[in-house]
């Protein structure tokens, strides 16, 4: 666990950096603070309109929106996702662990009319915020289920055509979302075709350790890396697909004429696209039973 933490810190100071030189150094007020069961949920704001979601004071930030352009993914990781959905044809069902503000869904939601859009968030709190300050709001095709993400995919009988692992505490990937066991869970609950996409951070020593996880897991991996920051953004297949770069630029292509993100998904595959790395002897499987003990 601590070196999960450490993980989250190491890419947190770069986008944190990024963030603060993007807006002027402009002062920072609390609009929102309220402690929950699982950490002290704050929403901070500046004069041009930057809102951020931050836990227990720490530098990692969760989740941001401009108020003047709440359409748009501010976080460089979140855009860096969006290169997924053009890997799967027509998705019906996406299911998206850790909610945050819920800029990610918001814009999914908005991009694609036909897709219904499933998100797991084990803080109430984070809900509330989400709701009252990042513009996310619930209807038929866009809901929020509160609890624990894990046991919420054991227990669904549902299949998604895509699913993303983006939930983290304050500064780190809870444990039990990091498993074999985890992941073997999350695999059964594809459909044909699906893929899984995980928000992970390359520059820290529990990597490979990651990777290797996956690979135990899902026959095939890629891996995104994301600009401004130290996150990557690891493609699982649900079955073996062969795909490559040049492949996915071209699915990239098709899909941004059918629908356009400004996001340019092209640039963003050609510059980050990368294959896993290789690991070594010191890389583990993480499994249940070697949880670090609280």
């Amino acid at each position: 666990m601590v070196a999960m933490k450490r993980m989250h810190q190491l890419a947190s100071s770069v986008l944190v950096v990024f963030l603060l030189a993007s807006s002027a150094a402009a002062e920072w007020r609390v609009v929102f603070e309220k402690k929950s069961p699982f950490s002290k949920v704050s929403v901070r704001e500046n004069d041009q309109g930057l809102r951020q979601l931050v836990f227990d004071d720490a530098a990692a930030v969760q989740s941001a929106v401009n108020i003047n352009r709440p359409d748009e993914l501010i976080l460089s990781y979140a855009k860096h996702e969006m290169t997924i959905l053009p890997l799967v044809e027509k998705p019906q069902r996406i299911l998206i662990v850790g909610l945050g503000g819920g800029s990610m869904p918001r814009f999914i939601h908005r991009l694609l009319p036909d897709v219904r859009v499933d998100n797991v968030e084990i803080d109430p709190v984070v809900v509330e915020a989400a709701t009252k300050f990042f513009f996310f709001k619930e209807d038929e095709r866009m809901k929020v289920h509160v609890g624990d993400g894990r046991k919420f995919i054991e227990d669904s009988k549902d299949k998604y055509d895509i699913i993303y692992l983006d939930a983290f505490g304050p500064d780190f990937i809870p444990y039990s979302l990091a498993t074999a066991e985890f992941l073997k869970s999350v695999k059964s609950h594809l459909a044909d075709g699906g893929v899984v996409a995980s928000n992970l951070w390359a520059d820290e020593p529990t990597y490979p350790s990651m990777i290797k996880t996956y690979e135990s897991v899902f026959p095939e991996l890629h891996v995104i890396r994301c600009r401004l920051s130290g996150n990557v953004i690891v493609l699982a297949c649900g079955a073996k697909a062969n795909l490559d770069s040049a492949q996915w630029v071209e699915k990239a292509k098709v899909f941004e004429k059918a629908h356009p993100t400004k996001l340019d998904l092209v640039d963003l595959i050609e510059r980050g696209y990368q294959t896993p790395p290789k690991t070594g002897p010191e890389a583990k499987v993480l499994l249940d039973k070697d949880e670090p003990k609280k």
